[in-house]
C-alpha cells in the first residue's frame, strides 16, 4: 500500500512538472542559449571556432567568431591560457577574429565565449 502511494505522488509531481514546461513560451532559435562543448553560452546564430596559427617561437591563439544573427551582438572572449576577458562587438552576419594570445608555448587551447544579443 506504501509503495502505490509513493508511486502516485510521483506520479503526479511529474505531471504537474510536465505541465508547468509544456506552459513556458518557446524562444526563438535566434534567442535560445547554447551550451557548447566548453561551457559557453552563446546564442544559436553564433558559432565559435578556434585557431592556432603558428608563428616563429609560439603559436597566435585565435578565437574566430561567426553571426548568422539578424541582431549585433556583444562577445566576452578568454581562454584557458588567457583567462582575462576580452570585449568584443560582432555585427550582425560577420565574421571576426579575436586574437587572444601571442607566441604562446602551446598549441592547443580552450575558448570560453558568452554573447549577448541587442
Amino acid at each position: 500500500m506504501r509503495r502505490v502511494r509513493l508511486l502516485s505522488s510521483c506520479l503526479t509531481v511529474l505531471a504537474a512538472a510536465l505541465v508547468a514546461t509544456a506552459a513556458v513560451p518557446e524562444a526563438s532559435a535566434e534567442d535560445k542559449p547554447d551550451a557548447g562543448s566548453s561551457g559557453s553560452v552563446l546564442p544559436a546564430c553564433i558559432s565559435v571556432a578556434t585557431e592556432a596559427r603558428y608563428i616563429p617561437y609560439g603559436y597566435n591563439h585565435i578565437v574566430v567568431l561567426r553571426s548568422g544573427c539578424s541582431k549585433a551582438a556583444t562577445c566576452k572572449v578568454a581562454t584557458n591560457v588567457n583567462p582575462q576577458a576580452t570585449v568584443v562587438e560582432v555585427a550582425s552576419k560577420a565574421t571576426i577574429e579575436v586574437l587572444t594570445f601571442t607566441a604562446s608555448p602551446a598549441q592547443t587551447f580552450t575558448a570560453q565565449v558568452s554573447c549577448t544579443l541587442h
